[in-house]
């Protein structure tokens, strides 16, 4: 089996299942079945693995797939966990990255009510924010499980997440998207997607709703605003950052939430 040609990598709770749907619609692409392998964060996977071992593991993925497509693959986690950067660099360094970022406020809030729905969470959110920290800090042996599901305000900071990927890979090799791109510029979008892949840029695919994500959070619609606004100013900093980092990759980030 040959290696992947792409992989969506991030955000979670950023469009990634969405768009790995839209492109699963073209001729050309054949995505990962199901989406998500988290290959590379198993519990069981070690840097040992030689290229062959690792597209071993994949084939099941890719069981109705041919190998004149550009395969991908969704996994989101992979942009913030740190230790997978190089391992893909290692797999394949000519891989294609693209990376969906969401306002991080939105993505925090987001991410609890997922958490809260899967039952995961117990916390409302605002105490879940507050004590992240120490969720993360001393986790011990469970300490990946917390920053899976604990991980509300970390996995907002992209700028140290896309300033870790550029150490491993080309700029070239990189699409950044905002999500709302793919929601108010369909069209226009997956044609970006379309020539930074290769592939026939003539396909059209009908824009729907692939998942809503409204799941229903602990707190009243009031107390959620509030708390987006404390945390539009806790990501100030950290989206400042993001501006210069997609500044210098010659992107627009004329994105709302950057201005």
């Amino acid at each position: 089996m040959k290696s992947l040609d792409f992989m969506i990598i991030g955000a979670q709770k950023a469009g990634t299942s969405a768009l790995c749907h839209f492109l699963s619609q073209h001729p050309q692409i054949g995505m990962a079945n199901p989406k998500e392998a988290h290959l590379f964060d198993s519990a069981n996977y070690t840097c040992e693995w030689s290229v062959r071992e690792i597209n071993q593991r994949y084939s099941r993925y890719f069981s109705d797939a041919n190998e004149t497509q550009f395969w991908g693959e969704a996994t989101p986690i992979y942009l913030y966990w740190p230790a997978i950067v190089p391992e893909l660099q290692r797999y394949n360094s000519a891989l294609k990255l693209i990376v969906l970022l969401r306002e991080p406020s939105e993505r925090a809030i987001s991410h609890h009510a997922m958490m809260l729905a899967r039952g995961y969470e117990r916390l409302p959110l605002w105490l879940a924010l507050i004590i992240e920290p120490l969720r993360l800090r001393f986790a011990g042996k469970k300490l990946a499980l917390a920053h899976r599901r604990f991980s509300y305000l970390n996995r907002g900071k992209y700028a140290a997440q896309l300033i870790r990927l550029r150490q491993y890979f080309p700029d070239r090799q990189i699409l950044i998207l905002d999500n709302s791109e793919l929601k108010n510029l369909h069209d226009q979008t997956l044609n970006k997607i379309y020539r930074f892949l290769g592939v026939d840029e003539q396909v059209k695919i009908t824009p729907e709703v692939v998942f809503s994500g409204q799941y229903a959070g602990s707190e009243k619609m009031n107390n959620r605003q509030l708390i987006k606004k404390i945390l539009q100013w806790y990501f100030l900093n950290s989206n400042r950052r993001l501006k210069k980092v997609l500044s210098d990759l010659n992107i627009d980030n004329n994105w709302f939430w950057l201005r």
